[in-house]
């Protein structure tokens, strides 16, 4: 995957464009690591600034809201780093869009008590003893003459 300069999501719930909106812009009420900076009308996006919990990072998450028909709205989440670095696939941007995903679920519902604690998303290591050990056994393994 190519570096860029954000990691996007998009999701379907089943509720009218008015509501998804008074939703979205109800989470930093009810959450305080959510902050509305910006309300586009013309593009229909707005953009918030996630804090991540006990690390001190910042996450810009623009929301777009598109109206499929009566009953049906696409959110599309785009999360980047305030400073703009490219990233490859960063685990802080992927919980934030997750967690937020969660949020914008939980508020549709108006039951901000089935939101859970953010839960980091650990990366299993990858460990190179398996390659050698195996590598070891077929260089030096004794061979029948």
């Amino acid at each position: 995957m190519p570096r860029q300069s954000f990691l996007s999501t998009e999701f379907f719930v089943i509720a009218s464009e008015e509501e998804a909106r008074t939703a979205v812009c109800l989470l930093p009420d009810h959450l305080p690591q959510i902050t509305l900076l910006k309300e586009n009308m013309l593009a229909r996006s707005m953009r918030f600034l996630y804090e991540i919990p006990d690390k001190q990072v910042q996450v810009y998450i623009d929301v777009s809201i598109l109206l499929l028909d009566n009953l049906h709205v696409c959110f599309s989440l785009h999360g980047s780093y305030p400073d703009g670095h490219a990233i490859h696939s960063d685990i802080d941007i992927t919980n934030a869009l997750q967690h937020f995903e969660q949020a914008v679920h939980a508020a549709l519902k108006n039951d901000f008590s089935i939101l859970q604690t953010q839960q980091p998303v650990k990366v299993a290591k990858r460990s190179s003893g398996y390659f050698v050990k195996a590598l070891m056994s077929i260089l030096f393994s004794k061979y029948p003459a």
